[in-house]
């Protein structure tokens, strides 16, 4: 798209009513585009422009007083006007020395009517001018975007919409993935490349994904850079963007960007859905673990291409459960749609994954695709992104709970690992971490979660505290839980419960009557925080 659909100041002195009409300072500013055309006499009245506006005046309001014809013109220019059209007459006969000084200073153009003129005539003409050319540039806009839509669906698609793009900007334009090489539309020479895939990497890699958004990088006083993020389902894929010299990116260029990035997020993501469509093979072979169907090890590593000697890579086994707020009208799990999105999430941070989704649960077998020295951040990286991924795609009510397996390195195991990221998922929502190597006890109460000893052992040790909290309405387990947690520390035991100390003292000495007096030697505590973890525990269960 041309830049005609603008107005500019050098512009508006071509038209008939101005034709009597002289530039007397601020030449160099006639480039400014015209937005709209306003009456404004007074220094005071400025308060009202929104900035872009041709001012029209006689002098009433400053005429041949210094300070205020000073005060006008300089309040014209903070508020970003971009010229002011002066009738000389009996207000102003002349433009003073001063106000043609301080002009030429800012480049702001300071033109006069040597003839009187009707201001009602100037206001309508440029209006209706401007408003003919907005139209137009509207309609320009809409084809650019059929046309977007139309080359998004043919084979290149990514390249023939960066082509579209160029053709319509008439600059330099790149797409910078955040996996894969950048395109730069037209391509400049090999060594040009490099250094503009380093500028933007060392740029852009500063931005957190999270809160990716548009911007610009500046080159010179001249040059800049603009781009804008391509987002799906709140997970970033790439920029776009473009290099402009001597030109402010205006509304109609970012909407020209917007509509090309709308386009190619849907490529992409088309794109995406494709490869999902080819790992048949991958998602039997997840289907068999999760059913806990035994495999050979030979066999499963020649469907994952892992052959020879070499090698078996780590791998862990992740399971997320995603919950939300029911709702009148629920919107289905979009598992095919969030699957590709957490394929490319994980693939960035180093993993080849394998992901199936069942229900609202997502099984993830995550191989490691490089030698990490603490694999375990860049899972917990992973997890962050993914609960961000979820709120974005299916609300902020919504939430992911996830169990991570330990590390493993026979795939013909997977089942076991499988078996762990259930138990840490299931005591997720009173377990601070997702990571089975960190659940202690809770590892071995997963296996005799109904075995009749368990019951047994709760009844004996907490069995008075529980009766006595259920009959009085007191919270006894809860401080008991606290007190041991905190390794018998009044203060902060006081302090986490938001009660004072002679409360704390009193809830003490009713637990001592339930439990006895021996309840804080250190055989006793070890039994009540296996108790205290085993009551929680067996509460989860479905009975």
């Amino acid at each position: 798209m041309s830049a005609e659909w603008r107005m500019t100041v050098a512009d508006v002195i071509k038209r008939p009513l101005f034709q009597h009409a002289e530039v007397a300072a601020g030449g160099q500013g006639l480039t400014r585009p015209v937005r709209w055309v306003h009456v404004l006499e007074t220094a005071d009245t400025g308060r009202f422009l929104n900035g872009g506006e041709l001012i029209l005046s006689t002098g009433l309001g400053f005429g041949e007083d210094k300070e205020k014809r000073l005060a006008y013109l300089a309040e014209l220019i903070r508020r970003k006007a971009v010229g002011l059209c002066i009738e000389l007459g009996a207000y102003i006969p002349h433009i003073p020395a001063d106000m043609l000084e301080l002009a030429d200073h800012h480049d702001f153009p300071l033109i006069v009517f040597h003839q009187p003129v009707r201001f009602v005539d100037i206001t309508q003409d440029l209006h209706e001018s401007i408003v003919n050319r907005q139209m137009q540039a509207l309609r320009e806009l809409e084809l650019y975007s059929r046309t977007l839509q139309q080359l998004s669906l043919q084979a290149q698609g990514i390249p023939r919409l960066l082509g579209h793009f160029q053709s319509a900007v008439h600059t330099q334009v790149f797409f910078y993935p955040l996996e894969g090489t950048p395109l730069y539309v037209p391509a400049p020479p090999q060594f040009v490349q490099l250094e503009l895939s380093e500028l933007l990497r060392s740029h852009l890699s500063t931005v957190p994904t999270k809160e990716a958004t548009g911007g610009s990088l500046p080159l010179s006083d001249k040059r800049r850079i603009i781009y804008q993020p391509v987002v799906a389902l709140g997970y970033l894929f790439a920029y776009v963007g473009l290099f402009t010299y001597e030109r402010e990116p205006d509304e109609y260029l970012l909407l020209m960007l917007d509509s090309t990035v709308s386009a190619l997020a849907q490529v992409l993501m088309r794109k995406i859905f494709a490869e999902e469509q080819a790992l048949a093979s991958e998602n039997r072979l997840l289907d068999d673990l999760i059913a806990n169907r035994t495999l050979p090890e030979e066999q499963i590593r020649a469907l994952l291409g892992i052959h020879g000697r070499s090698k078996t890579p780590s791998f862990h086994v992740l399971l997320m459960d995603v919950q939300r707020e029911v709702q009148a009208e629920a919107v289905e799990l979009p598992p095919h749609e969030l699957t590709g999105v957490f394929r490319s999430l994980f693939a960035r941070l180093g993993f080849r994954s394998f992901i199936r989704c069942r229900g609202n649960r997502f099984y993830f077998l995550v191989v490691e695709n490089q030698s990490f020295d603490d694999s375990r951040s860049s899972l917990e990286k992973a997890i962050l992104e993914c609960k961000r991924i979820v709120r974005k795609a299916m609300g902020e009510q919504s939430r992911a709970l996830f169990g991570v397996s330990r590390s493993g390195d026979r795939f013909a195991e997977a089942t076991k690992h499988i078996a762990e990221a259930e138990q840490a998922l299931a005591v997720q929502g009173d377990h601070p971490s997702p990571f089975f190597a960190d659940l202690g006890v809770f590892r071995l109460l997963f296996h005799i979660p109904r075995d009749p000893a368990l019951r047994s052992f709760v009844d004996d040790y907490l069995g008075p505290l529980i009766k006595y909290d259920q009959e009085q309405g007191t919270q006894l387990l809860n401080t008991l839980r606290i007190y041991l947690d905190h390794n018998l520390s009044k203060q902060e035991t006081a302090d986490v419960l938001y009660i004072h100390r002679q409360t704390l003292y009193h809830r003490l000495e009713k637990i001592e009557e339930c439990l006895g007096d021996t309840w804080t030697k250190p055989d006793s505590r070890l039994c009540l925080e296996i108790a205290l973890r085993a009551y929680e525990w067996l509460k989860q269960l479905p009975y």
